[in-house]
C-alpha cells in the first residue's frame, strides 16, 4: 500500500530526475556518486542500444515495422537468413571451347580451364557452386536434361553461348543456341576432373512454339569455337563484388515484345535519362499506381478538361520537403469523420456543425496575437496556458473539471478561512488507529487541534503534518492512507495508520492547517 516516505533511513523512493542522454564513456562509471546516477546511465545506454543517436526515449516500445518487432536475438536470426540467402548469377567462361565435329555436346576439359572452377551443385537443390543436372543416360552422348528454372525455357543450369571470336548470339533457324550443362557424376558438391566427374555441354535451342528446348542441330554447332555462362549459386553475404555487372546476368528469352511491362521487369538498377520526358495523357484517361492486388489506386492521375485531379488512396502519406508546403487555397481535414476546415473562412479554423475543436500542444500551450509584439511582455511566443501537471491537478481540486470562465467566477465569489494548529504527542507511544485528541478527559495531545468538523472533505480540506511532513489524508480507515478523522472532527481529532511516538526524544509533532 502506498505510504508518504517520513522515516528515509528505512525508506527508499523512485529517482527524482529521469535522464536518458548521459554520454557514453568511462564517466559512466567513474562519475556517478548515487544509484540514481548509475540508473540513469543505464537508462542512456538502453536508449542508446534501441535508437543510436535518433529521437526516442528508453522506456519505448519495440518499433513495429509491417507488423513486426524485433529484438537482438531475433535481429541475429533474421540477419542470418539474409546472410544465407541463395542468389544465382552468371559466371563467364571465356576460354574458347571448340566443338567436336559432328557433335552438338561438348566434354569440357578441366585442365584447360573449359570448366566451372566451382563445385558442383547437382539437380535441385539448395548447395552453392555451379549448378549442373545430373546426366541420366550415357555420359558423351547429348541430354536434355535440366534444373528446372520458374519456365521451360529457362532451366537454372541454361547456359548462354556466344561465338568465340566474334561474341555475337550463334542462331540456329533464327533461334538462338544455348547449352545445357550436365555433371557425370550424381553426388553433389563434387569437383570436376577429367576422370570420373567429368562436366559437358549439350547445345539446344528453343523449339518451334517457343514454349520448350530441343537439341541443336549438329549442322548449326559443330566446329564452331565457343564461350559461355553458367549459373552460379552463392549465399548473399559471400556474393562477389562485381556479380550485377555482368552482362549476362539477365537471362535471355525468347519474348522479344517492345512493352513497357517487359522493359520495367527488365531494368536493374537506375533507369537514367539526360532529356526531358513529356507524358501526356489524354483528357478522361487515367495513369493509375496501383497496390499489388490491383484493388487499390495508390495513386491516380486523372487529367479532365472539368477540372484535373490527383488521387491518393494511402495507409500512410509521409511529406518531407526542405521548403514550406504552399496551398493557395483553404484546406479541409478529416472530412470522414470530425471536420477541421483552415482557411475555409478568412483567418479561421474551425469546426463544421455543432462540432468540438480541440487545439492541444503536445508540450505546451501557447497563446499570442499581434498586440504582443511591442509590449513589455517578455514571453515571445505568447500566454502559456499551464506550466506542469500539477497545476491542472490543482485546478481541479480547486474548482472541479470546469470551464476557465466558470472557474473565474468561483476565484471571484470564493473566501478562504485559515486555522492551523500544533500539538505534541504526550504520554507514551500508541499503537495505529488510536483516537489522539488534545480535548478534556485522558488528552494525549499537548494542545487541542482546530475543528474541522464543518469541512466540505476532510480529505480535500485539512492538511496534516507528522514533524513537518505532509501527510496523505484518507476518508477514513478502510482507504489506508496515513492519517484519517478522529472520534471528534469537532476537537480535532485524528487517527493514524502507523505508530506515532510520544516518549523520550521520539516526540512527534501534529500540525493540522484547516481551510475553509
Amino acid at each position: 500500500m502506498a505510504r508518504t516516505f517520513i522515516r528515509q533511513v528505512t525508506q527508499i523512493w523512485n529517482s527524482d530526475t529521469y535522464d536518458d542522454t548521459i554520454a557514453a564513456g568511462s564517466t559512466m562509471e567513474s562519475g556517478v556518486t548515487t544509484i540514481e546516477g548509475d540508473l540513469n546511465t543505464l537508462r542512456s545506454q538502453a536508449k542508446r542500444a534501441m535508437w543510436a543517436d535518433s529521437a526516442g526515449n528508453w522506456y519505448d516500445d519495440l518499433t513495429t515495422t509491417n507488423s513486426k518487432k524485433r529484438g537482438i536475438n531475433t535481429l541475429n536470426s533474421d540477419l542470418d537468413d539474409i546472410e544465407e540467402k541463395r542468389f544465382l548469377f552468371r559466371a563467364d567462361i571465356l576460354t574458347d571451347v571448340t566443338v567436336t565435329a559432328a557433335q552438338n555436346y561438348e566434354i569440357l576439359v578441366v585442365a584447360s580451364s573449359e570448366a566451372p572452377t566451382q563445385t558442383a551443385a547437382v539437380g535441385v537443390v539448395t548447395t552453392v557452386g555451379a549448378v549442373v543436372a545430373f546426366h541420366s543416360g550415357t555420359f558423351g552422348t547429348h541430354s536434355l536434361d535440366e534444373v528446372t528454372g520458374d519456365t521451360a525455357l529457362t532451366p537454372k543450369n541454361l547456359c548462354l553461348v556466344r561465338d568465340g571470336t566474334t561474341g555475337d548470339p550463334i542462331l540456329s533457324d533464327n533461334r538462338q543456341v544455348f547449352a545445357l550443362i550436365q555433371s557425370e557424376s550424381a553426388v553433389d558438391g563434387h569437383t570436376f576432373d577429367d576422370a570420373s566427374n567429368r562436366v559437358q555441354l549439350s547445345f539446344v535451342r528453343p523449339n518451334s512454339t517457343f514454349d520448350d528446348l530441343e537439341a541443336c542441330p549438329v549442322a548449326d554447332i559443330a566446329g564452331k569455337t565457343i564461350n559461355y555462362s553458367y549459373v552460379r549459386r552463392i549465399d548473399l553475404d559471400s556474393i562477389p563484388e562485381d556479380a550485377y555487372l555482368n552482362g549476362s546476368f539477365v537471362d535471355q528469352s525468347g519474348s522479344v515484345d517492345v512493352t513497357l511491362d517487359n522493359a520495367i521487369d527488365n531494368q536493374s538498377g537506375p533507369a537514367t535519362q539526360t532529356q526531358t520526358i513529356e507524358w501526356q495523357i489524354a483528357d478522361t484517361y487515367t495513369l493509375d499506381f496501383q497496390d499489388s492486388t490491383g484493388g487499390t489506386n495508390l495513386l491516380r492521375i486523372a487529367p479532365n478538361a472539368a477540372g484535373d485531379e490527383i488521387e491518393m488512396n494511402v495507409d500512410t502519406l509521409d511529406v518531407n520537403t526542405t521548403n514550406d508546403v504552399d496551398f493557395n487555397q483553404a484546406l479541409k481535414v478529416d472530412t470522414a469523420g470530425t471536420e477541421i476546415d483552415v482557411g475555409v473562412t478568412a483567418g479561421s479554423i474551425e469546426t463544421t456543425g455543432s462540432d468540438d475543436l480541440r487545439i492541444n500542444g503536445a508540450g505546451e500551450l501557447y497563446l499570442d496575437d499581434g498586440n504582443q509584439t511591442g509590449s513589455t511582455w517578455a514571453q515571445t511566443d505568447g500566454i502559456k496556458l499551464s506550466e506542469t501537471t500539477t497545476e491542472w491537478d490543482d485546478f481541479e481540486t480547486a474548482f472541479g473539471e470546469v470551464s476557465i470562465l466558470n472557474a473565474i467566477l468561483q476565484a471571484n465569489t470564493s473566501t478562504v478561512v485559515r486555522s492551523k494548529g500544533v500539538a505534541e504527542v504526550t504520554g507514551g507511544n500508541y499503537a495505529a488507529d488510536t483516537n489522539m485528541t488534545g480535548a478534556g478527559g485522558s488528552p494525549n495531545l499537548s494542545a487541542q487541534l482546530p475543528d474541522y468538523s464543518g469541512v466540505s472533505a476532510f480529505v480535500t480540506d485539512c492538511d496534516v503534518y507528522l514533524n513537518g511532513q505532509l501527510l496523505w489524508n484518507g476518508a477514513d480507515a478502510s482507504a489506508n492512507n496515513d492519517v484519517y478523522p478522529g472520534d471528534a472532527p469537532a476537537n480535532g481529532d485524528l487517527k493514524f495508520e502507523f505508530q506515532v511516538f510520544g516518549t523520550g526524544s521520539k516526540k512527534d509533532v501534529i500540525t493540522l492547517i484547516v481551510w475553509a
